[in-house]
């Protein structure tokens, strides 16, 4: 099963995955990385961060080449109730 990286950056960071985890394929890969997504803003949203700034998940092979990545942020509030994330878009 091969092995994807899942690097978080931010406007002002890059945080890089060292361990990575191993995925069917590249589209199990893309899951992953949205329901990491969806827990981040869930955290920011909890600390009382900023959650509408766009955020990327950058999605690397075990040699580091660039494969995928998923763009998110919280969506705009919409009625009563809290925002809600913006389903992840990926740029191939």
């Amino acid at each position: 099963m091969p092995r994807f990286f899942f690097h978080y950056r931010t406007d002002d960071e890059l945080i890089r995955d060292e361990a990575g985890s191993d995925h069917a394929d590249l589209e199990a890969a893309e899951h992953n990385a949205a329901e990491l997504a969806k827990a981040i803003i869930d955290k920011l949203a909890g600390q009382g961060g900023e959650t509408r700034l766009p955020r990327t998940i950058e999605i690397t092979d075990a040699e580091g080449r660039e494969l995928l990545y998923v763009v998110f942020w919280e969506g705009p509030k919409i009625g009563a109730g809290p925002a809600s994330p913006v389903a992840p878009a990926s740029v191939h």
